[in-house]
């Protein structure tokens, strides 16, 4: 389906829904993915047919949906904080280790007191 086609779909559904098509309801119907231009030729197409043409357009429920700004962040962000929480671990098991290890050196080195000159 062209880009043209889609922006039909999307002013279709908005006009059955009763409300009068515009670039900003079109535009969140279908997201940021189509050029301005588009959406102008689109929606000035979609105005210049008589309503007794609108059943021979596409059905929006066919255009996949995009996807969300947040719903693209989501996993990269699942990601790092895995990634955060992984580190975190280890830095905890080093952070062990160390003082596990200077026990061990304080308890075998002799205690000195300091030397009277």
């Amino acid at each position: 389906m062209s880009p043209i086609e889609q922006v039909l779909a999307a002013a279709k559904s908005i006009a059955i829904n009763g409300h009068t098509p515009s670039l900003a309801l079109i535009k969140s119907r279908l997201g940021s993915r189509y050029p301005m231009p588009v959406l102008i030729q689109g929606l000035q197409q979609f105005k210049a047919l008589p309503k007794s043409e609108w059943q021979n357009l596409p059905e929006l429920s066919d255009i996949p949906t995009p996807e969300s700004p947040i719903d693209e962040l989501a996993s990269p962000i699942a990601q790092l904080q895995q990634q955060v929480d992984t580190m975190q671990q280890l830095i905890n098991q080093l952070n062990n280790r160390v003082n596990e290890l200077e026990q061990q050196v304080n308890q075998h080195l002799p205690t000195t007191s300091p030397k009277a000159e």
